[in-house]
């Protein structure tokens, strides 16, 4: 019947004629926001492990980072983040699929800017990482070095014990054991020097106690020529 979508429309403009008015004054006064509500995507750079799986999971690839490889270890150190917000769909994705929860949406919502490349963030790697994880790494230093000279000083204690079942290991004639026993009694730097390769390389101990005897050798062999002349 003619006439009634009209009714019908006075009918709802009378219904909330009378309610209380919900505009909101913004931005003098500012809106009251959802829990859940998506605003701005904020990133954690602490707890990033540069895994890519944001990047991968990005459907407009807004996100986008630079690492480098570490000096001490295998793993990846990141150096820069970027998200840029021109192309952002906040679909939340990132955030679902990040294994180390560094991504987050907030409520700040006033993301306008005058050009196009202010609206990107970029994160920078902060100094203060670098600098703690060198105050970490020096106590770890610091003690195996302790450790590493406790062996060195128990082996040196062994060798002047009973040199000849250690040196055994690395000489095969009673002689050479013999000859290498009495240059370590009788000089300390010499003994200093084989417990130390004991301890870190036994490799290369034996060639070094080797190298000794055959030295010493010589020197015997030099000075009898000597004392018949």
């Amino acid at each position: 019947m003619n006439g009634q979508g009209l009714i019908k429309g006075l009918g709802i403009t009378l219904k909330h004629f009378f309610q209380k008015e919900i505009t909101e004054q913004y931005p003098d006064v500012m809106p009251e926001l959802a829990t859940r509500f998506r605003g701005c995507l904020q990133f954690e750079f602490e707890k990033c492990i540069a895994c890519g799986i944001c990047v991968n999971s990005c459907p407009n690839n807004v996100l986008s980072f630079e690492t480098e490889k570490s000096e001490n270890s295998k793993k990846k150190k990141l150096l820069s983040y970027t998200i840029d917000f021109q192309y952002c769909m906040f679909c939340n994705l990132c955030v679902e699929g990040c294994p180390k929860d560094c991504l987050h949406f907030d409520h700040d919502f006033e993301l306008s800017t005058f050009s196009r490349d202010d609206i990107k963030r970029v994160y920078l790697r902060p100094a203060e990482m670098d600098e703690e994880k060198e105050a970490d790494a020096a106590p770890v230093q610091d003690e195996q070095e302790s450790k590493e000279q406790k062996q060195i000083d128990a082996m040196l204690k062994a060798l002047q014990k009973n040199p000849q079942k250690i040196l055994a290991k690395m000489l095969e004639q009673e002689e050479d054991i013999g000859i290498l026993s009495e240059l370590m009694q009788s000089n300390e730097k010499t003994a200093g020097k084989i417990a130390e390769l004991l301890v870190k390389d036994k490799e290369k101990a034996a060639k070094v106690a080797a190298g000794f005897v055959t030295k010493e050798k010589k020197n015997r062999l030099q000075a009898e020529k000597g004392g018949e002349e």
